[in-house]
């Protein structure tokens, strides 16, 4: 991801190269210009500290225009990983989210990204202060190779110490960051399950329990990397300030340079201090953002790919899908076996069955959500294969019995949907003096179950799509609803050919459907003439009892 999107930025990234050499050759001409006119002067000379006020003045703005420049590209780069990430996650397979884990994914995009945007906001200090430390270190060994030899010795010294203090720090920022998953986690319970916590204060009680464990767990780990930093920190300074005093001792005690080498000396270390502590204090920070990174490529999305265009290669107008032998298993556990049914354009039909019995994922794999372990569907006479899934998946709206109800309001090619057809439908659904749309969005979505599921179908219906898939869509509503629901809006949708394909066990109105499939055990088939007729008398025996 970062070396694909480095290389599309090849041009900003030399722009940078060279602002910071400059950026680093100004501040190495201010000390050679400290050390050749400044501590060489006799008396006043106005011409002098005019050409040095110049210097220091290019050296200034060079700086700030490395720093912007880099801070620039480090943002781009962190919302092309926003952009990109988002749209992996989209074009993941569901299964493959679900295997996930909502929360993982959340903690990504919030924690993750925050941790690689700071990283990057950080990245002016690590790139500058390493360049900076090189050209300086080419100018001591210039102007004494006795004194570099004794400086390089001490700053390995020091960086090899501080690495170690880096590996506790890495260390802790790892552990810490596998806490905000769990941390999410919790979340998503006291958010999503709040009611139900407001109704057992025992289980309130644990849930908190476990997510005041995370948080101490998490808290004691940066607790930990905070002190190895900060005595990375501090080691850091002393050390700088201590060569500063050795090298003077040095010069004048040993004889090792002049007294204006030494003078140079010091100036160029504590010109490096400020360039090595932004450095070392960075490299936490690096380090917090490659765990990161890694935490989101470990999640596997779908590779990246541009748009959301589709090709044309199935017909819209189909008349057909069938299913082939198709067969599906989860883990080689519960599955479908050997599905063989059709579903015809502008067709109504149901599907029955217990709980467990494979409903869902029949649904699943017929909204191409779940791909088939065998066998194949065909759109007319055309396999649904990879290349084709989503421009197949283009023609099927959806609401799952945990459907998630959207604001936006949008027509079937994503476009502000026509007032005449928002006004239809929502009288239409009953719904017209609860909700309104303002702005191409619903004016509210806090209603009940019920009333939520019939926003959704509203939604979905303005999609214009050829196939609606509904699983237990009416099992929130009224009888009289209902009966609304059944008599009229289905055959309505049949009329303007579309299919309707319905998970039901309202056995009272399946004299509505042109095909009834039963699943049992895996196994889905269409149930003939008197099995349906068996069915009917059930439901009307069941009616007349409570009657």
């Amino acid at each position: 991801m970062i070396k694909e999107i480095l290389k599309q930025n090849y041009k900003k990234l030399i722009l940078i190269a060279i602002l910071t050499a400059v950026y680093s050759g100004l501040g190495l001409a201010t000390l050679s210009y400290i050390n050749d006119r400044l501590l060489s002067i006799t008396s006043f000379d106005i011409w002098v500290i005019v050409q040095f006020l110049a210097i220091l003045a290019v050296f200034f703005i060079c700086s700030v225009a490395a720093n912007i420049t880099l801070t620039n590209f480090g943002h781009n780069l962190v919302y092309n990983i926003r952009k990109r990430l988002i749209k992996q996650i989209l074009d993941t397979a569901n299964s493959q989210i679900d295997f996930i884990g909502k929360a993982k994914i959340i903690a990504s995009l919030n924690a993750d990204i925050r941790s690689i945007s700071f990283a990057f906001m950080s990245a002016p200090n690590l790139l500058q202060g390493s360049i900076f430390v090189a050209t300086v270190s080419c100018y001591l060994f210039y102007i004494s190779s006795t004194l570099f030899v004794f400086v390089f010795i001490w700053l390995s010294v020091m960086l090899a110490v501080s690495g170690i203090f880096m590996q506790k720090i890495h260390k802790f920022f790892k552990l810490s960051r596998q806490k905000d998953d769990d941390l999410q986690h919790g979340y998503n319970d006291i958010v999503e399950g709040h009611r139900e916590l407001m109704l057992n204060r025992a289980r309130a009680r644990l849930v908190f329990d476990e997510l005041d464990l995370n948080g101490i767990q998490k808290r004691d780990f940066m607790i930990k990397a905070d002190i190895y930093h900060s005595i990375s920190d501090n080691f850091g300074n002393i050390m700088l300030l201590g060569l500063v005093g050795l090298c003077i001792f040095l010069c004048l005690a040993y004889g090792l340079a002049p007294l204006n080498t030494a003078v140079t000396a010091s100036v160029a270390i504590l010109f490096l201090r400020g360039s090595l502590v932004s450095m070392i204090a960075s490299v936490p920070i690096a380090l917090s953002a490659k765990v990161s990174l890694d935490k989101i490529l470990n999640l596997n999305f779908a590779e990246f790919k541009d748009g959301f265009e589709l090709q044309n290669r199935l017909n819209p107008q189909w008349q057909e899908i069938k299913f082939i032998n198709v067969s599906f298993a989860y883990d080689e556990k519960f599955g479908l076996k050997n599905v063989n049914l059709s579903i015809k354009r502008g067709e109504l039909s149901f599907l029955i069955g217990k709980n467990g019995s494979g409903k869902s994922t029949f649904v699943a794999i017929l909204c191409g959500l779940l791909r088939p372990s065998q066998g194949e569907i065909l759109l007319d006479d055309v396999a649904i294969n990879d290349e084709n899934l989503r421009q197949y998946q283009s023609n099927i709206s959806s609401i799952f019995s945990d459907f998630y109800l959207f604001s936006q309001v949008i027509d079937e090619v994503a476009k502000p949907a026509n007032k005449d057809d928002i006004n239809e439908l929502l009288s239409l659904l009953e719904i017209d003096k609860k909700v309104s749309v303002i702005d191409d969005k619903l004016s509210t979505t806090m209603l009940s179950q019920g009333q939520r599921k019939r926003l959704s179908l509203f939604l979905m219906l303005l999609e214009k799509r050829s196939l609606l898939v509904l699983d237990e869509w009416a099992a929130d509503q009224d009888p009289i609803f209902k009966r609304v629901f059944y008599r009229e809006i289905l055959p309505l949708l049949k009329s303007r050919g579309v299919s309707v394909l319905a998970i039901s066990h309202d056995d009272a109105y399946f004299d509505v459907a042109d095909k009834i499939f039963l699943a049992n055990n895996g196994e889905i088939s269409e149930l003939n003439g008197n099995e349906r007729e068996r069915v009917s008398k059930d439901a009307t025996s069941r009616l007349a009892q409570l009657s």
